[in-house]
């Protein structure tokens, strides 16, 4: 199982009072930290309402009392273990409570680093329902709302390990890859009912993905990681201008080119050149 404080088995709901004047209202999932964190504090510097998942209520409540304080937003915790299916559709049912849901940002996730035949079938279960299963519902709780309430944003978060094939991360890679795929086909399939989705494929980060994944980074992925705070940015920015695909960071923009005229062998191999680490565990 992946290392946690709390992996609640239940939900804790919690409102502040409505307002007059209704804000937009954006859901974000995986809030705690990280990219989650800084999409939750540039959305509330918009202005708009939250309702924050993640497993460890602690930190969602910190958050959460931080973004009142300093800009007088809305915001609804709630807890939740995205590999647990139970846990998913209870999350459903609570957010059922909500009348409208104007931006959905389906960011939880995570991966370990390791040899396939290494990696307990556990660790795969729970890597294929969080980025995977967990996220496929969701999608369709809220392109259903999008659409009866008349329009609404979906962003999805893949990672670049969707677009290149990143073996010792074979499973997160090949899960983020359908996201991507995913994205595609409902973008053309909401065209008629002005729910517009985009995804966004992240490269290495500075959170604390790697320390989950038990990856020790290389001196390649460190020259690489990119600021999380510019990664959501960029990821509003694009969903905004109607972009399909977001790939932040000019050198994986120009790596994501060059793969279009690439083996898909090669690239694995060079990812797992970059990904290679002194400490990755043996099958």
């Amino acid at each position: 199982m992946r290392p946690s404080k709390i992996a609640p088995r239940h939900l804790i709901y919690r409102m502040d009072a409505p307002t007059a004047v209704a804000p937009p209202v954006a859901f974000i999932s995986g809030a705690s930290s990280g990219l989650g964190r800084e999409f939750a504090q540039l959305l509330a510097e918009r202005g708009y309402s939250l309702i924050l998942t993640a497993r460890r209520l602690d930190r969602l409540d910190q958050l959460a009392d931080t973004l009142r304080q300093k800009h007088q937003v809305h915001v609804i915790t709630i807890a939740a273990d995205l590999a647990v299916p139970a846990d998913v559709e209870r999350l459903i049912e609570s957010l059922s409570a909500t009348s409208r849901i104007d931006l959905a940002i389906n960011n939880a996730g995570f991966g370990y680093y390791g040899a396939f035949l290494g990696q307990r079938t556990e660790q795969l279960d729970e890597m294929i329902q969080v980025n995977l299963g967990s996220l496929t519902r969701l999608t369709r709780h809220f392109a259903e709302v999008m659409k009866q309430q008349g329009g609404g944003q979906i962003l999805q978060v893949s990672s670049y390990a969707g677009l290149q094939p990143i073996p010792r991360y074979s499973v997160y890679s090949a899960a983020k890859a359908y996201v991507i795929a995913l994205t595609q086909g409902l973008n053309y399939e909401f065209r008629k009912c002005n729910v517009r989705t985009s995804v966004l494929c992240p490269g290495f980060m500075a959170t604390e993905f790697h320390d989950v994944a038990q990856h020790a980074k290389t001196r390649a992925m460190r020259m690489l990681t990119t600021d999380a705070r510019r990664v959501a940015e960029q990821g509003l920015r694009g969903l905004k201008r109607g972009q399909l695909v977001i790939t932040p960071g000019w050198w994986y923009r120009l790596n994501n080119f060059a793969l279009r005229f690439m083996p898909r062998s090669v690239a694995a191999a060079l990812a797992a050149g970059i990904v290679k680490s002194k400490e990755a565990p043996s099958p």
